[in-house]
């Protein structure tokens, strides 16, 4: 491990690279953005429909903000896809608008005439892959541009600029109002501040279900609308490529809808057969050790930074005990927002921060500012996951987790679990990853999937599986578990890396673009000989 810098001096880069970077591949982690300028999405109305027919697809004006680089001439073609609202009734009167982008490869690169098309599955569930692309082009995805690949992104239903989005903005402003643990100038405890969240949710909830039916915002409708997409765009065969809750999504179009496939990426691998809920603790803490371990045996870390995982529980402890104040900015409005650092604060931002390849290189010295009640950084740090917020919709997250986890795992597997690691269970019991997603979805009309949509997918679609050693949400196991029913997988595991191996330039770029140039050959890994830690 390198030794890592100053926090307040890269607090700003990494943000800037999070934003985008782990929208492409979260599940319920971090997004995070710098203080930039931000152009508002165009407000032009949608093309209608030229037909009542589910599929029906319109060219059109981009309906989300676009980047510098992709202004002008590079510009990607946008319009809106048709699709019924549930695909075993469709009905003319309820048809959902999902807007697409097509970011053109270049036609310059070798063997451009005959590559394919790729079509990108973005995480959460939830997140916005369109909203994001006003932080900028993905390096991940110039690549793919790069090698003469087409790649067509969409907001998911439910999602972003789509139609109906699935949004809780009350909620999210409750949150932060809740952020100081103090609302309308009284004292609020940890128990009344999640009883107040999860009642907020589920009047969302009430609001959302009488604009849509949340039983039909889900995996298996969503698959439906991929395969829509891929063939009213003619595309022929393409390639699958996810991320996280993409993943998912991608095992089940191959699945249902496995014609024109010709092969699939699986990056940060989440299987339908796992539940989630019951595994995170264990899967933060594997991702936790590794980092101390690996900070253990780095002389320059251990030097600076020795006995990290003791001072760590300690802090988190003393926190937990003697919560202290350290306002957020909102850093789109300038707005100053009272809050508070308690244990489980600094455990939920090492876990976001494990996301990131770079920015897991902040832990060491954050864990340390903040037993030393420095907590400029980890507040910088927080302020940039504001932005999240605006990226994700949350109910979206909800009609999907709440039918297709929720319905199959239970709220005392779940405590159990966390009660396992006390230093980190406040985490789970009190977040997005615990006890709290059990309680919304008490109150949320998702209804419960067909049981086979939780059973693994068998497929002979050639598949590269990739997996980053400190991701602390999807690991590496879940990759090797997922390549078990598959025919065709080559499975790699990225040392140094984080939730989403597809993002890091270097060897996991190298195998990503072997594959998509051939995904009949298993690509050379030789790299990985030269891998560091």
């Amino acid at each position: 491990m390198r030794s890592p810098q100053r926090p307040a001096q890269r607090c700003a880069s990494i943000a800037a690279t999070l934003c985008v970077t782990a929208l492409l591949t979260c599940c319920a982690g971090p997004s995070q953005g710098a203080a930039v300028a931000v152009t508002e999405a165009p407000s032009a109305p949608p093309p209608e429909p030229t037909a009542a027919t589910p599929g029906t697809f319109a060219a059109g004006a981009c309906l989300f903000a676009l980047p510098e680089e992709l202004e002008g001439d590079s510009g990607p073609d946008c319009g809106i896809l048709w699709v019924p609202e549930n695909w075993e009734n469709p009905r003319s009167d309820a048809l959902l608008r999902l807007a697409v982008a097509i970011l053109r490869g270049d036609e310059g690169a070798a063997g451009a005439d005959s590559a394919g098309t790729v079509i990108y599955l973005a995480g959460g569930p939830g997140a916005s892959v369109l909203e994001s692309l006003r932080y900028g082009v993905p390096p991940a995805f110039e690549a793919v541009r790069a090698s003469g690949h087409d790649l067509v992104l969409f907001d998911q239903r439910g999602v972003g600029r789509s139609r109906p989005a699935l949004d809780c903005p009350e909620t999210a402003a409750l949150a932060l109002d809740l952020a100081d643990r103090e609302l309308a100038g009284r004292e609020v405890s940890r128990s009344e501040a999640m009883s107040l969240v999860v009642e907020g949710f589920v009047a969302c909830g009430e609001d959302l279900g009488r604009i849509a039916d949340l039983a039909a915002y889900n995996s298996v409708q969503s698959a439906h609308d991929v395969a829509a997409l891929h063939q009213a765009l003619d595309l022929d065969p393409v390639t699958l490529w996810g991320g996280s809750y993409g993943t998912r999504l991608a095992l089940e179009v191959m699945r249902s809808h496995p014609d024109g496939i010709g092969s699939v990426i699986l990056d940060a691998v989440y299987p339908p057969d796992v539940d989630l809920y019951v595994e995170a603790p264990a899967n933060f803490d594997r991702a936790l050790q590794t980092l101390f371990a690996r900070c253990d045996a780095n002389s320059v870390c251990s030097e600076r930074f020795p006995d990290l995982a003791t001072i760590f529980y300690e802090t988190v402890a003393r926190l937990n005990e003697e919560p202290v104040p350290a306002d957020l900015i909102d850093l789109l409005s300038g707005e100053e927002i009272p809050s508070i650092v308690d244990g489980d604060v600094l455990v939920g931002l090492v876990f976001q921060l494990l996301y990131s390849t770079e920015a897991k290189l902040l832990v060491p010295e954050l864990i340390y500012d903040a037993a030393q009640d420095d907590f400029a950084a980890l507040s910088n740090i927080r302020s940039s996951l504001l932005v999240q917020q605006s990226l994700a919709s949350r109910g979206m997250m909800f009609s999907v987790q709440c039918r297709e986890e929720i319905a199959f795992s239970s709220i005392g597997a779940a405590k159990t679990s966390s009660d396992g690691y006390p230093e980190l269970g406040g985490t789970f019991a009190h977040g997005l990853l615990g006890t709290l997603t059990y309680q919304v979805c008490n109150g949320w009309d998702a209804g419960r999937a067909d049981p086979r949509a939780n059973e693994p997918v068998r497929s002979p679609i050639p598949t590269l599986v990739m997996s980053g050693e400190f991701d602390p949400i999807t690991p590496p196991a879940w990759g090797e578990r997922v390549a078990q029913t598959l025919e065709t997988a080559y499975v790699f595991e990225f040392p140094g890396i984080g939730h989403g191996a597809s993002s890091a330039d270097g060897c996991p770029r190298e195998i990503f673009l072997a594959f998509l140039a051939d995904p009949t050959d298993p690509p050379d890994s030789s790299c990985l000989d030269h891998a560091t830690h």
